[in-house]
């Protein structure tokens, strides 16, 4: 009898997934943060010839068969003589022809300079496989780093919507503290 109980408690602890951790991506190397549900596939990326590294975090969730979101996340150093160059503007209509090269029309699109960060994102709105598809792109500049943030929403469901939400939330320079989440009604 003992047997079969510890054969039970082995299967049930092997079919229950563990409860993840909140995960914040922060690179060393980098004025920015964001926080996932849980830890995203973190991959180093290299040019051809090795020269240029640097690391992209992944992460994707779906619910049931009829949504999913999924990130991808990524921050560069930048030379201060580089850093210049990307004016509110720039990386505006930067995030406007990326949309426009993976086929998606812009819906909106903003950029802002406060202090010493200047950051733009461009929302795309259409359908993908009949069912809705979001995107939204961001590109977050600061003294010394360039943060992008790539977002996907395919179809629809509240758990998606509001993970989409809050993962989006949680995006920010790490010196400033987080932003206040609204209240739920």
């Amino acid at each position: 009898m003992k047997k079969y109980i510890a054969l039970f408690c082995s299967a049930c602890a092997f079919s229950f997934p563990a409860l993840a951790e909140p995960y914040t991506y922060a690179p060393d190397n980098c004025e920015f943060q964001i926080t996932f549900p849980e830890k995203p596939f973190i991959e180093k990326k290299c040019s051809p010839n090795l020269a240029n590294c640097s690391e992209v975090a992944t992460y994707t969730k779906t619910i049931g068969a009829e949504a999913s979101t999924s990130f991808r996340v990524s921050c560069n150093p930048l030379a201060p003589e580089d850093i210049k160059k990307y004016t509110p503007d720039i990386i505006r209509e930067t995030l406007i022809q990326l949309l426009k090269v993976n086929n998606l029309t812009p819906v909106n699109a903003e950029a802002i300079e406060r202090g010493s960060y200047k950051t733009a994102s461009a929302i795309s709105l259409t359908e993908k496989d009949g069912k809705p598809y979001m995107h939204n792109g961001q590109i977050w500049v600061g003294k010394k780093s360039m943060f992008t943030i790539e977002a996907d929403m395919t179809g629809q469901n509240d758990k998606i919507d509001e993970l989409f939400a809050d993962i989006l939330t949680k995006s920010y320079p790490k010196d400033m503290p987080p932003p206040t989440q609204p209240a739920k009604e």
